[in-house]
């Protein structure tokens, strides 16, 4: 593995961790971290990953014709840096993976705190912690052999 492989690891890890902490703490994604998950693909750039930016045209679609008021800009802005990085596909696993856990994880809080239908709807949980796990669980599975 070379040198600039590691450096993209460790800055696009912590990267990753810093912005579910300020999404947890404040429910908002600053631009500049976006734009330094971003420049992580400078690193390892390949002009395929460029089509990544398609989950995050997806996801801008829903958020602002599907289903509005459920997804933040950060959280597209986030997936589009990410997939510079990731790709197309290993994007989308990491979107699906986050999706997933999120939705456990808040079927668990409805279920302890015994949540009623409109409190469950009107319930906001930050999205960026699940989508983190969801991306570094499918950066690391490519960085090591196995192509997602």
């Amino acid at each position: 593995m070379s040198f600039q492989y590691i450096i993209q690891a460790i800055l696009f890890s912590i990267l990753l961790i810093i912005i579910s902490v300020i999404d947890v703490r404040n429910r908002e994604i600053p631009p500049i971290y976006c734009v330094a998950v971003a420049l992580c693909s400078v690193l390892d750039f390949k002009v395929a990953n460029l089509l990544g930016l398609g989950i995050a045209l997806i996801l801008w679609v829903c958020a602002a014709f599907i289903c509005p008021n459920m997804l933040g800009g950060g959280d597209i802005k986030l997936t589009a840096a990410v997939s510079l990085v990731l790709g197309f596909t290993a994007t989308a696993y990491g979107i699906i993976i986050g999706f997933t856990l999120e939705l456990i994880c808040f079927s668990v809080i409805k279920h302890q705190k015994k949540l009623s239908e409109q409190e469950a709807k009107n319930y906001s949980m930050p999205l960026a912690p699940f989508l983190s796990i969801g991306f570094l669980t499918t950066y690391f599975i490519n960085l090591g052999g196995l192509s997602i």
